[in-house]
């Protein structure tokens, strides 16, 4: 394939941006039990959404600049909430503010905060009978029970046009299998070639929302079409959910998933290159050829965690709004397509070790497992960008919270799901109530305070000299600044400020996990040692140490984790 072949580089190329409009990408990064957290951005950012064009329908005095969610980049949790999105924007439902009165109307708390809980994740019905297996340490099987609700949602068909037809869904997932590169070079024979193998992969779709015509200008080959009304079954819902699942199974904790593509996706791979002018154009990157004994159109691969591979997955949605132009324009003046990226956890990892006196052969393995994953997640040019100050086309939302002596926590720590790598949300309701609302409350501040561009940018610079829409403009450091999202209504801090959740401390008894824990651990024992389960000696130190061992081990690490993020 050519590079005027790739439909990132077909003649008429990307689209240029609607006038008078900010096109959105929404980067979700992987969260575990921090998706409740990133569920509540999500609820309170679309709730400011439908009011601001509620009132411009009623010919209220507010701005008239429009916006348009074009594509979603998840991984892991940030997947699961990119599928919810998908199910749940063609239809009305419920905002879940904390005086909600019925808050499980709301597709996102209902998923997040009331479902995915610990007690089913400790189930055993997965190693239950005859041909039972040992696949993940938790009950998967809860996953796809939650999956199913979230798959039979609906309610009044409501039209967003701040929502794009097709929606870009793009979920990270890490290929077991690998898809096989070969690199040819000048040499004797066809043995001149470098050999690599590709594992960071993942899958995209373009949602039919319904609202307005389907734009084909923006489905892509590889991409696999999803329309609306959704039938049961439905092989692209199916496979869109699968792929959410695939991209969350946390490795062994989880269970792996199979999936199924075209070939022909990885021909669409590509990459943009500046030539020796300063353009930009597109350059094939797909394999040159299939495994030794594959045929047919499809490919089949196993899949875990996204987030091994890429767990911040901005550049995929970075890349899918600017197209064949390469960048999206990034001075205030200018900008108009903007990524947004949620991170419920933004915090570095721990460092490795710096002295070698002080591990051991099997510490040193496990150091190594880790920089593997850290460096693939490892973007320098990312980072670059990050700390430009004049670039407006990136932005974050992380967690904030102060306590009530006026302490200041960002990240992991300002979430009561920040403990056990992610894990402890899942331990209780109200943890996840907390970061659900934590999650409305920030990103309300975030756009009233820090999603703004400078006004002589010219998509605001009209409705900027209004002095009726003055109240939306900002001064900041000499400057002034406009909103990218107004707020309007209930969703104005001035008119319901959202309350900061009180710290569930004391909402949650570890002890209470102690007969789960244990009757799972045993049902895991039954599985994993079917084969040689009737040997006296292996029954006895089971039933002796090995059980009790690692109920203390999960029992301390538990108590000592909530205990770190005084929850207990």
């Amino acid at each position: 394939m050519t590079d005027s072949e790739l439909p990132l580089a077909r003649p008429e190329k990307t689209p240029p941006c609607r006038p008078g409009t900010f096109e959105l990408g929404l980067a979700l990064a992987g969260a575990v039990s921090g998706g409740a957290y990133a569920a509540g951005v999500l609820d309170f950012l679309y709730e400011a959404l439908e009011r601001w064009y509620a009132a411009r329908e009623r010919n209220e005095a507010v701005p008239r600049h429009d916006v348009l969610l074009r594509v979603m980049s998840g991984a892991s949790a940030g997947s699961v909430n990119g599928l919810l999105s998908s199910l749940a924007l063609p239809y009305a439902f419920t905002h879940a503010s904390a005086s909600t009165p019925n808050p499980s109307a709301n597709p996102f708390y209902d998923t997040w905060v009331n479902r995915i809980d610990i007690s089913g994740l400790l189930h055993t019905g997965d190693l239950e009978g005859p041909n039972a297996a040992l696949v993940s340490l938790l009950d998967s099987n809860e996953l796809d029970r939650i999956a199913d609700v979230m798959m039979r949602f609906d309610g009044p068909r409501l039209t967003r046009p701040y929502i794009a037809s097709p929606l870009k869904c793009i979920y990270t997932v890490t290929n077991l299998r690998g898809v096989p590169y070969k690199v040819p070079f000048a040499g004797a024979g066809p043995s001149a070639a470098h050999h690599m193998i590709a594992h960071a992969d993942y899958l995209r779709f373009a949602v039919d929302t319904g609202n307005g015509p389907f734009d084909r200008a923006w489905e892509y080959p590889d991409d696999l079409y999803v329309g609306y009304p959704k039938t049961s079954p439905d092989r692209a819902w199916t496979a869109m959910r699968d792929a959410a699942l695939a991209s969350a199974a946390f490795p062994a904790g989880l269970r792996y998933r199979q999936i199924e593509r075209r070939w022909s996706d990885y021909a669409q791979r590509s990459v943009a290159v500046p030539d020796a002018h300063g353009q930009v154009r597109m350059v094939p990157v797909g394999p040159v050829e299939r495994p030794d004994g594959d045929s047919g159109a499809m490919y089949r691969f196993v899949a875990v965690d996204g987030g091994a591979m890429d767990n911040e997955p901005f550049e995929l949605a970075r890349t899918e709004l600017a197209g064949s132009l390469g960048r999206n324009p990034r001075l205030g003046n200018e900008v108009n397509r903007i990524v947004l990226m949620i991170d419920p956890f933004p915090e570095p990892d721990a460092l490795g070790p710096a002295d070698a006196g002080k591990i051991d052969m099997i510490e040193s393995m496990l150091s190594l497992f880790t920089s593997w994953k850290q460096q693939a997640r490892f973007k320098p040019e990312e980072v670059a960008l990050a700390m430009d100050d004049t670039v407006y086309s990136r932005f974050l939302i992380a967690p904030t919270r102060h306590a009530t002596d006026g302490q200041a926590f960002v990240g992991g720590r300002a979430l009561a799901a920040g403990g056990l790598g992610g894990f402890a949300g899942f331990f209780s309701e109200a943890y996840r109530r907390h970061d659900f609302l934590l999650g409305r409350r920030n990103c309300q501040w975030f756009l009233a305070e820090h999603f703004l561009v400078p006004v002589d940018n010219p998509i605001v610079a009209g409705w900027a000299r209004d002095p009726a829409l003055a109240c939306y403009l900002r001064h900041q450091d000499g400057v002034t600044y406009a909103p990218v999202i107004p707020l309007v209504e209930a969703c104005h801090p001035g008119d319901r400020e959202e309350p900061a959740p009180a710290w569930p401390k004391g909402a949650f008894d570890p002890k209470t996990l102690e007969a789960p824990i244990r009757d799972r651990l045993q049902a895991l024992y039954r599985v994993g040692t079917r084969r040689w389960k009737d040997k006296l000696l292996t029954w006895l130190a089971w039933r002796t140490y090995a059980r009790g061992k690692l109920m203390d081990v999960a029992m301390t690490r538990i108590t000592q984790a909530l205990r770190d993020a005084d929850l207990i």
